[in-house]
């Protein structure tokens, strides 16, 4: 008796659990939501900390300088909570892409002939320094793009793991010898750093989805021009200042931020760059549909929780 008649019309609307964010973009479906996760961050005295420790950057990153963009643009950067504005940053294009990939392809001679101890060490304090400013970290992080602030600090922990890894890991790059099937041969295997690489990352992980691309390519020679998302670059600028703290020699890591077309236009047409890692949501696939097609002998492209890895030749 309380099963439905057969064939019994389905109800017009099965309610459904709220979605903490939209898979486009960087809309959340309730801003309420996020404001009530955030707990009680005060974002005046968070900005106040922030700028304390000397993380609050705003402009670009090119051959070790901070720059603005050449023509003066900015973009507002947003409390996705409560809308306020919390800092105007440089909205660049592809003329400081192209600079950055130059300054890039310019370090790299020098940065890929350091040895894998001496890069080692490098991104070792970079770890270090990260894991020091955590607590600035997750408070930007929160307030640029809304997680709570205990995911934030997990993000932070998470990011700085990869730098960590893979400091070590440069130790570890091993060649190899290959049995050949002619007596009088033998079949090396060596592995050198490919160039310059581009990376592009979305606004979900603002801190991790650039150090777990940066950290292979810096460890095993390349260097790199990351370009964030737009909605969310505090981070990784912050991130990038540390980088420069720890010793990672200037144009070895640039962040471009702002026209994402232009950057990325510029990214996959150069001719200087050699691997481009692209992670992101709808709006950025379909930018890169015609990438691909164009340029899929040097790009690889990560979906969902997938991120592939290839730095040498």
């Amino acid at each position: 008796p309380s099963l439905p008649p057969p064939h019994s019309p389905a109800p017009l609307h099965t309610p459904r659990a709220p979605r903490r964010w939209c898979s486009v973009g960087r809309v959340f479906s309730v801003n309420r939501w996020v404001g009530a996760q955030m707990g009680s961050v005060d974002a005046g005295a968070a900005m106040e900390k922030i700028r304390a420790a000397g993380l609050l950057r705003t402009r670009g990153l090119i051959g070790g300088k901070w720059v603005d963009a050449y023509d003066g643009k900015t973009i507002e950067v947003q409390n996705p909570a409560t809308g306020e504005v919390l800092a105007n940053v440089a909205c660049m294009g592809n003329r400081e892409t192209a600079d950055a990939i130059t300054s890039a392809n310019t370090t790299f001679y020098t940065w890929s002939k350091l040895t894998a101890s001496e890069r080692s060490k490098a991104l070792r304090k970079w770890h270090d320094l990260l894991m020091s400013h955590k607590e600035e970290l997750a408070l930007l992080m929160t307030l640029e793009q809304g997680k709570p602030m205990k995911e934030a600090l997990g993000e932070v922990n998470y990011g700085a793991s990869f730098i960590e890894f893979f400091a070590e890991e440069a130790k570890r790059v091993y060649g190899d010898i290959i049995p050949p099937t002619l007596a009088d041969r033998r079949l090396l295997v060596l592995k050198q750093p490919i160039g310059v690489v581009g990376a592009i990352t979305p606004w979900n992980f603002p801190l991790a989805m650039i150090t777990r691309k940066v950290g292979p390519a810096l460890a095993c020679g390349c260097t790199v021009v990351v370009k964030p998302s737009e909605f969310t670059p505090l981070t990784a600028l912050a991130a990038a200042d540390l980088a420069l703290q720890a010793g990672i020699p200037a144009g070895a890591l640039n962040v471009v931020m702002g026209n994402a077309p232009e950057i990325g236009d510029e990214l996959m047409q150069s001719t200087q760059g050699q691997k481009d890692y692209v992670h992101g949501f709808n709006s950025c696939w379909q930018k890169t549909d015609g990438w691909i097609s164009k340029h899929c002998e040097k790009g690889f492209f990560g979906a969902r929780w997938e991120c592939a890895l290839h730095c040498f030749r």
